[in-house]
């Protein structure tokens, strides 16, 4: 599994958790559309092709085995892998943070991920 894809399965299965005292579960998720719906307004997305990781060569390699007292080898040539890019939304930090400013006018705490609860 590549790399990008684990994570977004670790992002998947977890869910932010806000809370203000007294305040139920369903509150808060209610209130992190309102104020998700509000930023996404606010901060239009800003789509750019980017690098998203470098080249890089992976050496050649050599092997070898021995049949009938006779060595031989195989050499393999090094390899470039060339870099990858993807469109990258430059304006996500600011629309989280937008977000979370009305979180916490709203009175909520972020208080980390939460397992999903697939139900």
């Amino acid at each position: 599994m590549r790399p990008a894809a684990a994570l977004l399965l670790l992002l998947v299965a977890c869910a932010e958790r806000w809370e203000r005292p007294g305040a139920t579960e369903a509150e808060s998720e209610a209130a992190l559309a309102i104020c998700t719906g509000e930023a996404a307004r606010q901060v239009p997305p800003a789509m750019a092709w980017t690098m998203v990781a470098p080249g890089s060569w992976i050496p050649g390699e050599q092997r070898c085995w021995t049949q009938n007292n006779r060595t031989e080898c195989v050499r393999s040539p090094p390899r470039f892998i060339p870099p990858r890019y993807d469109w990258v939304d430059l304006a996500a930090g600011q629309r989280r943070a937008v977000r979370n400013a009305c979180m916490a006018e709203g009175g909520w705490t972020y208080e980390g991920l939460r397992p999903l609860r697939l139900q």
